[in-house]
C-alpha cells in the first residue's frame, strides 16, 4: 500500500531541465519518495499546469499514475477556441472567447511555460471605452475611449460638461493616490475596506465612479455592480498597480497567443495522451481509510462508475464544484473503510463564490458603442441611472439626518423574498455589460467585426450569432477572500487534498497557472524550472512584481508635494505626538497602556500595577496612522472616538482567553476580534483603564467639590489636561448647542430620527428576539466571588428582558383595565406586555416613524389592536391636548428621559403631571450621571451626545428631583439601581451585533459603522461596569398616593442575606 510523503519545503531544489532524470549523486538528490497515485480534477489552466510539472518529474517523484479528468469534450477550460466563418464559408477563423491576453511582466509563469511549450505570441491592443445611455432613451449620452483625444471626446458634447472634467480630474487623483492603500500595514483595517466605502471615504465624484472605475471593474472581473462595490480595495489596487494601470507611461506590452489558445491546449492534450480523460465528469470523491491509517480516495463518474483509487487529489476545478463532489462523497459513505471529509473544509469551500456569465460570440455592432471613434478592445456599455444608484452616493445626502457614521445604511432594510433580485446573469449585470472587440484584441484579418458580449442587456441579432455559451467567474467578495486564505492556510495538502485555480489570485490566467504549478511543486518538493534557474531556493514558482512602493513614490514626486506633506502632516504629527505622549504619561499612573507603532516600537505608560476595575494585563493600542495623535490632541475624547471610527487604531487582543477578567469576557464566549474592529473587549478594557486612572483616589491632590461649584482635578475627566484640546472641545460644544437642541419645534424629532430610524432590521439583529427592548435587562445575578469585581450573571437576554418588564409594571402597581401611557415606546415591548398581561388600554407616543411601523406590526400580529394605540407626537404637544388631561392611571417612560435634554427636564415633569390621574404613578427608567461629574458633563460634549444620540443628556438624580420639584408636584418615592445589569446587557448586544455582521453589511452599513457601534456599546459597558454611570428605576407620584402602599410592604423594604463565596460557586454551577 502506498504511503503519503510530506516533504520539507526547505530541502534543496533539483535544478533539472525538462524531461531529464535526476542526478545519481546522493548529495543533490532528494530522498526517494513512496509511490503515489495522483488525480487532477479539472482540465483548465490550473489542472494543465499542475499536470505538466508533475509529468516532468514523474519518475524521480515516484508518481505511479497521473490522471486528469475533464467534464467537457476538450481540455483548456476558459482557454476556449472556436472556429467561425465571419466573411463566408470559405474562410475559417479561430477566435478565443475566454482567455485572450497576457503580458510578460505580470504573467511570468505562464510566459515561461509557453516558451517551454513553444507557444508563439503577438502584440495586442488593450484599449478601453465606456458608453452610457447611448442605446437607451433618457439620460445624457456619454462615450469615451482611451484610444486618444478623438476617442476621449467621441461625443463632442462632453467638451461642455463639468461632470466629464470631474471624472478626468478624479481619474488623475486616483492614479496618484490609490497605491497608498498597499503601503498600509498588513493588519491595518483600512486595507480591508470595500471599493464602495473607499470611494465614499475619499470623496470621489459619482462621475469618476460611473464613467470609469465601476464599469472597468465589472469588465475585468465579469462582476455585477453590487459585487464590484463589495470588492476589497486592496485586491483592486493591487491588481491595477502590479499591472501598471495606475500610470500613463511605461505600461506593459500586452500579448495574445498567435494561433489562439488551442495551440497550447493541443500540445498538452498530446503530451498527456491516455492520461487525459475528457467527457469524464467526477461527481463524487469518497474518502477511505487504509490499513496504515492513511486515507485514499475513490473517484466516481456518471452512473456511479469508479475511475480508480488515488493517494493525492488535486481539485483544479471551481470550489463550489469541489464542494459538491466532496458532499456527494460524504452522502455515499458506508462501510468500515469509508470516512467523512472535514466539515470545516467543506464550509470554507462553500464560501468561495462563483457566478455564471452568458457569453455571445457574434458580429452584431449594435452591442458596441454608438460612435465608432469610441470602439476599443474592451467596451463597457451601461445605464448611468443604475450605476449612480449602485454607487451609494446617497449616503452623503443622509449626513444631515443620520447619526455620524450611520449614513451608509440609514433607513435600509433586508430585502424580502418578494424584493429579491433575479439572480440570472443578465439581471445580475443589469447596470453594465462588456463587449470585447476581437478584431483588435486578437488581430483578426476579417472585414466583418467579431465580438464577444458578456451578459448583454439585449440579445444580438440571431442571424449574426456564432455561438452562445456560459462561463463561471469567481466573485471576490470579502467572504471569498477570507475563505480562500483560510483554505490555503489550514487545508492545502492536508490528507492528500489540494486546491488550485484562478480564484486563488486575481482571477486571471496567470493566477490559475501559478496556482497549479505551486500545488504540483509543493507536492513533489521541486520548483518549476524557471523559478529554480532564478537561484532563489525559497521560491517554488515566480511571483508577480510588487510595484506598490515604486508607483506611490513616482506619483508623489515634486517639491510642492514634499512641502505640503511636511507642513500639513509631518509637522502636526510630530508636535501632537509629543503633546499626547506627555499627557498620557501624567494621566496613566496605574495599570499599563501601550501604543504599538507601525515599526513595531512600543510607547508605554503606567506603572504596570493594579488599576481599580481593570485586569492586570496591559492594554495595547495598535496605531496604524500617526494622525491619531492629531485627532486626539485637537478633539480629546471625541478625537479618540473619531480616530477609531476612521481605522487609525485598534486594540490588540490578549494572547489567551484566560487572561481576561471573566466578568468582562466569560470563558464560554467566542473571540470577536477581526481585522476591522480589533478586539472589541479590548475597547472595554481601554475605557476601564481610563476610568480607573480618572477616579484613582491616590492621584487626587485636593478634595473634589460637587454640584454647581464642581471642579475635577483629574485631567482625564475633561479637556482641561490638554490646552490644545480646548479649542476643538469648544467647537464641538457649539455644534452640540446650536444644532442638537431638543426643542418641541423639531429639534427632538431630528435627534430621535438620527438614531432610532437607522434601520429596524439593524436593531432586531442584536436586541432580544421576544421583547425587542432597547434598554437594560435584569438578569438573575449575585455578587462576584472574592477577588472579582461586579456581578455574576446567568440566564438568557430574553429571560432577563421579561424580568425587567415585570419589574417596571410591578413598580407601577399596574391594575387590570387601567389606562397607561408609554412615553417613548420603542418597538412596543412594554406596551404589548402590559396589554397582554393586565388588559390595560395603552397609548404609546414616540418621535420615531420606523419604530411605530414595526411596533404596529407586532400589535396586529398579537391581535391587541383594540387595546393599544401608537402616535408619533412630541410629549409636550400630547400633554396640551384637552382630551388627555388627567386621563392616564400610569405613565411609564423607559430610557426616554436621556433624549429630553437638561434644559427641558422640567417640561417633561410638567407634561407628565398634566396627563396623570389623581392617584397616578410615573415609573421612569433613566440612565444617570453621578452628581460629582454632572456639571462638567453637561457643559461639554462626549461621544454619546455628539455622535450616537445627538443632543442627549444623561441627567443626575439630583437634576431629575429638582426638575420635578420646580415644575410639578411629583415626588420621588422609590429607587432601584440596575446599572451592573446594563453592563451585561450591552456586552450581550455587542456579541449578537458582531455575530450578525453579514446581515448588517447587507443593510449597507460599512466598516465605519461597525466600528462606531462597537465603540458605543463598549464605551457604555465600561461606564456601567465601573459603576460610574447608573441605570435607575425611579417611581414618582403626588404626595399621599394610595396606589404605592404595596411598595411599603416588608417584601419591598427588606433584603435577603448575602450569599457566601461557596454558595455563589454553587449558584453559578446551577446554570
Amino acid at each position: 500500500k502506498s504511503r503519503r510523503y510530506s516533504p520539507s519545503l526547505h530541502t534543496a531544489r533539483d535544478n533539472c531541465s525538462i524531461m531529464t532524470e535526476p542526478s545519481s549523486e546522493s548529495s543533490t538528490s532528494p530522498p526517494l519518495q513512496p509511490p503515489r497515485r495522483v488525480a487532477i480534477i479539472g482540465g483548465g489552466i490550473s489542472g494543465l499546469s499542475a499536470a505538466w510539472h508533475l509529468l516532468q518529474n514523474q519518475s524521480k517523484s515516484n508518481l505511479t499514475t497521473i490522471d486528469i479528468f475533464e467534464s467537457t469534450n476538450q481540455l483548456g477550460g476558459h482557454a476556449h477556441t472556436i472556429t467561425i466563418h465571419p466573411d463566408g464559408d470559405d474562410k475559417a477563423v479561430d477566435v478565443d472567447v475566454g482567455f485572450m491576453v497576457f503580458n510578460n511582466e505580470n504573467y511570468p509563469n505562464m510566459t515561461a511555460w509557453f516558451q517551454e511549450l513553444g507557444v508563439e505570441s503577438e502584440d495586442s491592443d488593450m484599449s478601453l471605452s465606456v458608453s452610457l445611455d447611448s442605446h437607451t432613451k433618457g439620460g445624457t449620452e456619454m462615450e469615451w475611449s482611451s484610444t486618444g483625444l478623438n476617442g476621449m471626446f467621441a461625443n463632442k458634447a462632453q467638451l461642455f460638461r463639468p461632470s466629464f472634467y470631474k471624472f478626468l480630474r478624479d481619474m488623475v487623483r486616483f492614479n496618484a493616490e490609490a497605491a497608498d492603500v498597499l503601503l498600509l500595514a498588513k493588519d491595518d483595517p483600512r486595507r480591508h475596506i470595500t471599493t464602495g466605502q473607499y470611494l465614499r471615504n475619499e470623496g470621489y465624484s459619482e462621475a469618476f465612479s460611473t464613467h470609469y472605475l465601476l464599469p472597468m471593474m465589472a469588465a475585468l472581473w465579469s462582476a455585477s455592480l453590487e459585487d464590484v462595490l463589495q470588492f476589497p480595495i486592496e485586491q483592486l489596487v493591487g491588481f491595477l498597480c502590479n499591472h501598471k494601470m495606475l500610470q500613463v507611461f511605461d505600461r506593459p506590452v500586452w500579448k495574445t497567443v498567435a494561433n489562439r489558445s488551442k495551440s497550447y491546449t493541443s500540445k498538452m492534450t498530446k503530451l498527456l495522451g491516455e492520461r487525459a480523460h475528457i467527457s469524464t465528469p467526477i461527481l463524487s470523491v469518497v474518502k477511505q481509510q487504509t490499513q496504515e491509517s492513511i486515507p485514499e480516495y475513490e473517484l466516481f463518474t456518471d452512473s456511479n462508475k469508479s475511475v480508480g483509487l488515488f493517494d493525492e487529489v488535486v481539485f483544479a476545478c471551481h470550489p463550489p464544484t469541489a464542494h459538491s463532489m466532496l458532499q456527494k462523497g460524504n452522502n455515499a459513505t458506508s462501510g468500515e473503510k469509508m470516512q467523512q471529509h472535514d466539515g470545516n473544509m467543506m464550509e470554507i469551500l462553500s464560501n468561495i463564490e462563483y457566478a455564471d456569465n452568458v457569453m455571445y460570440l457574434h458580429s452584431d455592432p449594435s452591442l458596441m458603442p454608438k460612435r465608432k471613434a469610441a470602439w476599443s478592445s474592451w467596451n463597457c456599455l451601461g445605464k448611468s441611472s443604475l450605476l449612480a444608484t449602485h454607487h451609494d452616493s446617497s449616503a452623503k445626502d443622509k449626513s444631515g439626518e443620520a447619526m455620524e457614521g450611520g449614513e451608509s445604511g440609514f433607513g435600509n432594510r433586508v430585502a424580502s423574498d418578494d424584493d429579491a433580485e433575479d439572480s440570472t446573469s443578465s439581471a445580475r449585470m443589469k447596470a453594465v455589460f462588456v463587449t470585447y472587440y476581437l478584431n483588435k484584441l486578437q488581430n483578426l484579418k476579417t472585414s466583418t467585426g467579431v465580438f464577444v458580449s458578456l451578459n448583454p442587456h439585449w440579445t444580438p441579432d440571431p442571424k449574426l450569432v456564432y455561438e452562445k455559451l456560459t462561463m463561471a467567474h469567481p466573485q471576490f467578495t470579502p467572504h471569498t477572500l477570507r475563505a480562500r486564505d483560510e483554505l490555503e492556510e489550514k487545508f492545502q495538502g492536508k490528507d492528500g487534498l489540494w486546491f488550485c485555480g484562478a480564484w486563488s489570485g486575481y482571477g486571471f490566467h496567470e493566477d490559475g497557472c501559478r496556482s497549479g504549478f505551486k500545488v504540483a511543486s509543493t507536492m513533489i518538493d521541486t520548483a518549476v524550472p524557471w523559478a529554480a534557474n532564478k537561484g532563489d531556493s525559497g521560491s517554488l514558482v515566480l511571483q508577480p512584481p510588487n510595484l506598490a512602493k515604486s508607483t506611490s513614490a513616482r506619483n508623489k514626486k515634486g517639491i510642492f508635494k514634499y512641502i505640503y506633506n511636511a507642513l500639513c502632516h509631518t509637522l502636526p504629527v510630530a508636535v501632537c505626538k509629543r503633546i499626547i505622549c506627555g499627557f498620557l504619561k501624567s494621566c496613566i499612573t496605574t495599570g499599563s497602556l501601550q501604543l504599538k507603532m507601525n515599526d513595531g516600537s512600543l510607547i508605554k505608560f503606567g506603572n504596570g500595577g493594579d488599576c481599580v476595575g481593570c485586569d492586570k494585563e496591559p492594554v495595547t493600542l495598535r496605531i496604524f496612522d500617526d494622525w491619531f495623535f492629531v485627532k486626539v490632541a485637537l478633539e480629546y475624547d471625541l478625537g479618540l472616538a473619531r480616530s477609531y471610527m476612521s481605522g487609525h487604531f485598534t486594540v490588540e487582543p490578549l494572547p489567551s482567553p484566560s487572561q481576561y477578567d471573566q466578568v468582562i469576557r466569560p470563558p464560554s464566549t467566542r473571540d470577536e476580534t477581526t481585522p476591522i474592529l480589533g478586539d472589541p473587549v479590548g475597547l472595554t478594557r481601554l475605557f476601564l483603564l481610563f476610568i480607573g486612572n480618572r477616579d484613582d483616589p491616590t492621584a487626587i491632590a485636593s478634595p473634589r467639590k460637587s454640584a454647581r461649584n464642581h471642579t475635577y482635578s483629574s485631567a482625564l475627566s475633561n479637556a482641561s489636561g490638554l490646552l490644545i484640546s480646548k479649542i476643538g472641545s469648544f467647537c464641538n460644544f457649539l455644534i452640540y448647542k446650536l444644532y442638537m437642541d431638543n426643542s418641541e419645534r423639531g429639534g427632538s424629532l431630528k435627534n430621535i430620527h438620527a438614531h432610532y430610524d437607522l434601520s429596524n432590521d439593524l436593531f432586531t439583529s442584536f436586541l432580544d428576539k421576544e421583547t425587542l427592548m432597547y434598554s437594560s435587562a435584569i438578569y438573575d445575578a449575585v455578587k462576584a466571588p472574592s477577588g472579582q469585581r461586579g456581578m455574576v450573571f446567568r440566564g438568557s437576554l430574553e429571560e432577563a428582558q421579561w424580568r425587567k418588564l415585570d419589574t417596571l409594571l410591578d413598580r407601577a402597581q399596574i391594575q387590570p383595565g387601567q389606562q397607561m401611557l408609554d412615553i417613548g415606546f420603542g418597538w412596543g415591548g412594554l406596551s404589548l406586555h402590559a396589554a397582554r398581561k393586565y388588559g390595560c388600554k395603552v397609548t404609546g407616543i414616540t418621535l420615531s416613524v420606523e419604530q411605530k411601523a414595526l411596533a404596529e406590526e407586532r400589535v396586529a400580529k398579537e391581535g391587541l389592536g383594540h387595546l393599544i394605540t401608537f402616535e408619533v407626537v412630541d410629549y409636550r404637544t400630547f400633554a396640551r391636548k384637552k382630551e388627555n388631561r388627567g386621563k392616564f392611571d400610569r405613565v411609564l417612560s423607559c430610557e426616554m428621559i436621556e433624549a429630553v435634554g437638561h434644559e427641558h427636564l422640567g417640561e417633561f415633569f410638567w407634561a407628565v403631571e398634566q396627563v396623570l390621574s389623581h392617584d397616578g404613578i410615573l415609573v421612569m427608567e433613566a440612565i444617570t450621571t453621578p452628581e460629582a461629574r454632572y456639571e462638567t458633563y453637561r457643559r461639554s460634549t462626549d461621544f454619546i451626545n455628539s455622535i450616537i444620540f445627538p443632543g442627549s443628556c444623561c441627567p443626575s438624580l439630583h437634576a431629575l428631583v429638582e426638575a420635578s420639584y420646580q415644575q410639578s408636584t411629583l415626588t420621588l418615592e422609590h429607587i432601584d439601581n440596575i446599572g451592573l445589569h446594563y453592563a451585561r446587557t450591552l456586552a450581550e448586544w455587542r456579541r449578537r451585533f458582531n455575530a450578525s455582521e453579514s446581515l448588517v453589511r447587507k443593510l449597507g452599513f460599512d466598516d465605519v459603522f461597525l466600528r462606531v457601534w462597537n465603540y458605543y456599546l463598549t464605551y457604555c459597558e465600561a461606564g456601567f461596569h465601573s459603576q460610574t454611570e447608573n441605570c435607575l428605576i425611579l417611581v414618582f407620584s403626588r404626595p399621599g398616593c394610595n396606589a404605592l402602599v404595596p411598595l411599603c410592604e416588608t417584601r419591598c423594604v427588606t433584603q435577603l442575606n448575602s450569599l457566601t463565596d461557596e454558595e455563589v460557586k454553587n449558584w453559578v454551577g446551577e446554570e
